[in-house]
């Protein structure tokens, strides 16, 4: 099947118009070093698994020139997945070494069913903290169909414990679907026991061989929010963090209080962070697309990524999600799922409801008192770790990993000179009446006070402030049939 609609335009002409903020380059690169995987997994997004299963690898001497690549463009993070990254452990070790050299930040996906003791002390050791490992099934034999693979559940099981005993934080994902949702609470429950920070259950969507499938690779909107359910069901009963690598449309949720934790995600290809580049040098916007934007050693990042422009342009977006005061953040739900569904690439999401379902708003400063003790003169800071990346009007500044937010000019100037100077500063020297905007970015990790205590939830991705709706910081909702004047605390930053 292919895309229909490339100009992502209608008879009527354009629908959404254009973003005034333009990324030069991704934020982040899911990098496939290589094919070879040790599982031969049914729902594997991989376009090339029947093709050329497990041939292509990338080199030393071609990691070394995506990296600098990537350095030059300024790409913040890189995630080393595959197939199976550990299959060629080599160069994935040279990898990560090379890319902390260059100042950027990784992170690893992986089944974690080739890692021994050796092999993640040696990761830990060349900076890598971070392991994304898949999971499959509570049940042995169901995980060994999955995998094609017998022994496979043990495997990721002694993986995970590996890891984690070996110094390396360990988040699990598995994928919810139409069949499964009985064992999403328990599964959960066993990577707690096993030590993992983070259980991820996000929604299937259909490889890009297999679109037409009815079933298997299919979840209808009750099982989905059952699913969510079970999740936060979970975070309460045993304190770990839950999320989502797949964005749910927010008019499904309904509740965005309730359902914050998956709130904020969106879809990072039409953000402009998110970027796939395979062993063999094909780019794709979204990992779970089959068209090729070229071949990256010939044309470049830069010249790769503008070719996905359509991706960012909202030329995808649903025009029934015209008017929704959520458009930014949640950018019509996934776009490959409604391509699956609809053979358009800006056809519904199949688990849109529509924005009139949306009645409860989402809070991004939880504690008002925040604000308040950052107008009785808190001091702040900007850590270290903060990165900076000008555009053409605007700044990028990434707290961490993969967790980028755009800022405005001058906040971007006054922050470097004070994260340059190493000093600390209040809402006198910032502004005042600008508290809320502080107190974003002090929900974000992009500015601390030891003045002020948060539990802010570490994230890879998540909510910018700068796509929320109502900078004037004042909404009214309809809320189990009353009108509810919500403070929602956002300003555009």
């Amino acid at each position: 099947m292919s895309i229909n609609n490339e100009n992502g335009m209608h008879d009527n002409g354009r629908v959404f118009e254009v973003p005034k903020r333009v990324y030069s380059a991704p934020t982040s690169i899911n990098l496939e070093i290589t094919e070879a995987c040790n599982f031969k997994c049914g729902h594997c997004y991989n376009p090339w698994r029947e093709e050329s299963f497990g041939v292509n690898s990338l080199t030393n001497e071609k990691m070394d020139w995506l990296l600098s690549e990537f350095a030059d463009c300024g790409v913040f993070h890189v995630v080393f997945s595959g197939g199976e990254p550990m299959a060629k452990f080599d160069l994935l070790e040279y990898g990560v070494k090379q890319a902390i050299n260059k100042g950027l930040s990784v992170s690893i996906n992986s089944t974690l069913s080739l890692a021994t003791p050796d092999r993640i002390k040696r990761l830990r050791q060349a900076g890598a903290d971070h392991i994304l490992a898949s999971w499959y099934d509570i049940d042995p034999d169901a995980t060994d169909e999955i995998t094609a693979t017998k022994g496979s559940y043990q495997k990721v099981i002694d993986g995970i414990k590996c890891a984690v005993e070996n110094g390396i934080r360990v988040s699990v994902n598995t994928i919810c679907t139409n069949n499964n949702l009985d064992s999403i609470y328990n599964s959960g429950k066993i990577v707690h026991e096993l030590g993992a920070t983070q259980f991820i259950a996000h929604r299937v969507v259909p490889p890009a061989y297999d679109r037409n499938d009815k079933k298997q690779h299919r979840i209808n909107q009750d099982i989905s929010i059952q699913g969510l359910d079970e999740l936060l069901r979970l975070k309460e009963d045993t304190g770990i963090q839950v999320g989502t690598l797949i964005s749910y449309p927010l008019c499904l949720l309904g509740d965005l209080e309730k359902y914050r934790d998956f709130i904020g995600r969106g879809c990072p290809t039409q953000s402009g962070h998110r970027f796939n580049i395979n062993s063999t040098g094909d780019t794709h916007g979204c990992v779970m697309e089959d068209k090729d934007y070229g071949d990256v050693f010939e044309v470049g990042l830069l010249e790769a990524f503008k070719r996905t422009s359509e991706w960012r342009d909202k030329s995808y977006y649903y025009e029934g999600c015209k008017g929704c005061d959520y458009l930014e953040v949640c950018q019509t739900g996934c776009r490959m799922d409604a391509f699956a569904a609809t053979g358009k690439m800006d056809g519904k999401d199949p688990l849109w409801k529509g924005k009139e379902f949306i009645f409860k708003p989402y809070k991004h400063v939880e504690d008002p008192n925040t604000i308040i003790k950052i107008k009785e003169g808190a001091k702040l800071s900007v850590p270290k770790r903060v990165r900076w990346r000008q555009e053409d009007g605007f700044n990028l500044l990434n707290i961490r990993w993969g967790n980028t937010i755009e800022v405005s000019d001058d906040v971007a100037i006054f922050l470097k000179r004070y994260q340059k100077n190493r000093l600390k500063f209040t809402i006198e020297d910032f502004g005042k009446g600008r508290e809320v905007e502080l107190s974003n970015l002090l929900y974000k990790e992009a500015i601390v006070s030891d003045d002020i205590s948060l539990n802010v939830k570490r994230r890879g991705v998540s909510v910018d402030p700068a796509k929320l709706p109502n900078a004037d910081g004042n909404i009214t909702f309809k809320a189990n049939g009353d009108i509810t004047s919500i403070d929602n605390t956002v300003v555009s930053i």
